[in-house]
């Protein structure tokens, strides 16, 4: 099962770091067709870790559990569980969840651990087809 993680800090410029992280694998692997998708997946993550307030550092991973599956993680040290919500028109926010939620089709969760959480999301492989 390939698997890959990086520490980051918890700063803004951690976002763009984990999205070049989470891309670069996913081309390492031949999974260009998810690059777009993984990104804003990650994106959203990380900047949930970030704001979280932590002082210690965030994990982002990008494993394939299986041949139909790449999971992004993105551990952080805070017992904070994050919560989709439902955006007003005018909100300058709280859309992350929902786009994660519509990317991974429902494929995402979270793991409460003694020290903090890991917020997966699932991406589909598709499959090539035989001719």
């Amino acid at each position: 099962m390939p698997v890959a993680s990086l520490l980051l800090p918890y700063l803004p410029e951690s976002v763009a770091a984990a999205r070049r992280f989470v891309v670069a694998k996913l081309r390492e692997w031949g999974r260009d067709d998810l690059v777009d998708d993984a990104s804003v997946i990650v994106s959203e993550l990380a900047t949930n870790s970030i704001k979280t307030g932590c002082q210690t550092r965030m994990v982002v991973a990008v494993r394939r559990p299986t041949d139909r599956t790449v999971r992004i993680l993105v551990g952080d040290g805070s017992r904070s569980m994050p919560v989709m919500i439902q955006a007003g028109p005018d909100a300058t926010s709280g859309r992350g969840l929902a786009m994660v939620h519509r990317l991974t089709h429902g494929r995402w969760g979270v793991t409460a651990l003694p020290f903090g959480k890991v917020v997966h999301a699932d991406l589909a492989v598709s499959m090539p087809t035989s001719r």
